[in-house]
């Protein structure tokens, strides 16, 4: 009997932990960890003031749960500042401290949903029995709840105000960069954090941004916020600037041999800085690429360097050993969902439709880092292979808006156009002749992710290709027609091409459930919302009534997705639903009213 009561315990302490390994691994949805590493370490010495102000002391005495503000203008260290405090608090409390970078350069980076994950990650790793609190929400909806901000916000305060983990701090970065979808709803909720439901959970969060208005309209309650606004901090700004500067100089002068003879850029550097890291770092780059290292070249550089960064961009980008190709690896890094590591930029800036194999394009040559760098200079940054533009600021001086820019670069790269440019050569890609010839066979093994990982690794851009190119194809809206006839070679029905393609998408939307292996064009366009695609097809006629065994009609999958305008198209080119090999009236199948109401009409 005892026995049995001990195998009874262990079974269900070991079913415990398997539900807790598979919410800390639904939680874990962007690379948070390396988000972080981006940015730079900051000098020793720098930060500190933030410390020691009087509004970050008022912050952290507050003995109730409190929301600290910090602002500061674009290019003054905000996020440096951020990183330093994450490890300043892990370092002298003993609070769980949790955090989260915002970029709007990184799919993974710009929903308030992955920064409420990241948070829970942290926590729940470092406090594995509070993921008690996310099992009711996972058992609802299984990995769905990862995608809800109110879900995520309220699993959070439960688990810090009844867990017993003691005080949890959180360090947001750049909120500013989060997309509005998910801002509003996260906003609301930090603030109102201090309110008399909510004061006595021991949970603080630190927030950096911008000073934008439309942040202040909403994190600006006295009654809820401290701020404290880093723009105006002249002499403390000021003083880390210099604390930089030197740093940089005994750097230089390390890299040109030349111990204490750089003393005279200090002055030069301080009076034309205006308090602003990133002028200074650009500056400093120039510097050690300089070939010309005398006391007049160096003079005259930072002398004549702009102090404007939009000059300051155009002067490096009209440096450029090539333009043309400058412009399109600018288009790339502007449009891809997420930073392309060297290896798959080298096939995104050489891929084009003419190319039938792989073999048609080079390996990563050496030295591709270095052609990157001669065509854009210090405008991108590469860290850990992957490349990054060297600033938000420059993300803004190159895509259009209403004003018209000034010089060869500024407000030159049109959004729409660079999308274009990405799903075209993702469309290219994946038409290769390889994918056919040496197509993705996965199966059901327990071995997939070892084959995927082994198949990615042979086709360098494969993994990016697959995962993204049906959403660059959406967001062209009345462009799509333009690459129509080259998807058709790609979603061919049971062609290798197709499959290949989309057992690397299906696994990572779809992972529990078997791949389709019977979709047709007009299935797949449904199921990814091509709606124009889907007029397109019904218009040229074919089997539009095709079955899959799983999952039915092109309407079943218009319908399981609740998207009304393409269900709408198909019921009205007659198009049947199917369950169980039987067809049935869609009005018969519970669904939400909206979808109702446009079958009726």
């Amino acid at each position: 009997m005892g026995n049995l009561l001990s195998n009874t315990s262990t079974e269900g302490r070991s079913s415990q932990q398997r539900s807790y390994d598979e919410i800390l691994q639904c939680l874990y949805t962007s690379q948070y960890e390396s988000h972080r590493d981006r940015v730079p370490e900051p000098v020793e010495g720098t930060c500190t003031w933030v410390t020691e102000h009087q509004k970050y002391k008022d912050w952290w005495e507050k003995e109730s749960s409190g929301l600290l503000w910090l602002s500061a203008d674009p290019g003054c260290g905000k996020s440096v500042t951020a990183s330093f405090l994450v490890t300043y608090l892990k370092n002298q409390t003993n609070a769980i401290v949790c955090y989260f970078f915002f970029k709007d350069d990184s799919e993974g980076q710009r929903s308030a949903t992955f920064a409420l994950c990241a948070i829970l990650h942290q926590l729940f790793s470092q406090r594995e029995s509070l993921c008690r609190y996310a099992e009711e929400a996972f058992k609802c909806k299984g990995k769905r709840f990862t995608e809800e901000v109110d879900t995520l916000w309220g699993i959070l305060v439960k688990a810090v105000a009844e867990g017993g983990c003691g005080d949890v701090i959180c360090v947001v970065d750049a909120l500013d960069e989060c997309e509005e979808r998910t801002l509003d709803p996260l906003i609301r909720h930090i603030t109102h954090l201090p309110g008399p439901q909510t004061s006595h959970i021991p949970l603080k969060f630190l927030v950096t941004s911008r000073p934008y208005h439309k942040i202040e309209m909403r994190l600006s309650s006295p009654k809820t916020t401290i701020r404290l606004k880093g723009e105006d901090e002249v002499k403390a700004l000021t003083a880390d600037v210099t604390r930089v500067i030197d740093e940089g100089i005994e750097k230089l002068e390390s890299y040109w041999e030349r111990p204490g003879g750089l003393g005279y850029l200090r002055n030069l550097l301080e009076s034309s800085a205006d308090r602003t890291f990133l002028w200074v770092s650009l500056v400093l780059g120039i510097l050690k690429d300089c070939v010309d290292p005398s006391r007049e070249e160096f003079a005259n550089i930072v002398t004549t360097t702009p102090r404007d960064l939009a000059e300051l961009y155009t002067k490096i980008l009209d440096k450029s050993t090539n333009p043309d190709k400058a412009r399109r690896i600018l288009n790339i890094v502007v449009a891809a969902a997420r930073p392309l590591t060297l290896r798959e930029m080298n096939v995104a800036f050489k891929i084009e439709r003419r190319h039938n194999s792989i073999k048609d394009l080079e390996e990563l040559p050496q030295g591709f880092e270095k052609t990157v760098k001669n065509l854009c200079g210090l405008f991108v940054r590469v860290i850990d292979s992957k490349i990054y533009l060297v600033h938000q600021t420059a993300r803004e001086f190159l895509i259009k808006g209403s004003s018209p820019g000034h010089g060869n670069w500024q407000y030159t790269l049109c959004p729409g156009d660079s999308n274009f440019i990405m799903t075209d050569i993702c469309i290219s890609y994946l038409s290769l002749e390889q994918f056919a010839s040496d197509p993705l066979v996965l199966g059901d093994t327990y071995r997939k992710k070892e084959s995927l990982d082994s198949y990615l690794e042979k086709y360098t851009f494969l993994d990016y290709a697959a995962r993204h190119w049906t959403y660059h194809f959406r967001d062209l809206k009345d462009q799509q027609m333009e690459l129509f006839e080259f998807t058709r070679l790609i979603c061919e029905a049971g062609s290798r091409r197709f499959l290949t393609w989309l057992q690397v998408y299906w696994f990572h939307v779809r992972p529990p459930y078997p791949c389709p292996e019977d979709w047709t064009h007009l299935m797949i366009a449904s199921w990814l919302g091509q709606k124009t695609v889907v007029a397109r097809l019904l218009e040229e006629g074919g089997d539009i009534h095709a079955r899959a065994e799983t999952h039915g009609t092109a309407l079943n999958l218009a319908a399981s997705r609740e998207d009304e305008d393409i269900t709408r198209i198909l019921l009205q080119k007659n198009v049947k639903a199917y369950i169980y090999e039987k067809e049935y009236n869609i009005l018969d199948v519970k669904r939400p009213p909206r979808l109702t109401r446009l079958v009726h009409n």
